[in-house]
């Protein structure tokens, strides 16, 4: 019951932020890339970590798909536009792993975070280029 409860209560949270995720400005949308890239980038590495929970997994996995979901309506600066589709894709990918992680379906969970971790690679470079810091905190690797 506490459980469903705290489900309850986040999901609420996430939606209240998808609905507000449209970015208008450099710096609204440099703070919206920041958290959401570093909370899926947290939540994944957590649960790679924790494989064998599959109802963890599930809840990341609609955190995930939330998330996702707020990423898509933002409307990136122009000086973004080229690392927006590849944060689209980090974000996609890891709900994608996130959902077989949830089915117990690890083959399908590894190929996806594969591409996690090359969409990664070239989110870095172009983030970089544009003098932009991927991570609010230190990283989790």
């Amino acid at each position: 019951m506490k459980r469903i409860l705290s489900t309850a209560v986040a999901m609420a949270l996430v939606i209240s932020f998808a609905s507000a995720a449209g970015a208008e400005t450099k710096q609204e949308y440099q703070h919206r890339f920041k958290l959401m890239l570093d909370y899926a980038v947290r939540t994944n590495e957590y649960i790679r970590q924790r494989l064998l929970d599959k109802g963890l997994a599930a809840y990341a996995h609609a955190m995930a798909e939330k998330n996702t979901s707020a990423a898509e309506q933002m409307t990136p600066p122009s000086q973004y536009a080229g690392l927006h589709p590849h944060f689209l894709l980090v974000l996609e990918n890891i709900e994608r792993s996130l959902f077989f992680a949830a089915k117990g379906e690890l083959g399908k969970y590894r190929h996806y975070q594969r591409t996690v971790r090359k969409e990664l690679q070239i989110l870095e470079v172009l983030a970089e280029r544009e003098h932009l810091e991927l991570y609010m905190w230190d990283r989790w690797r």
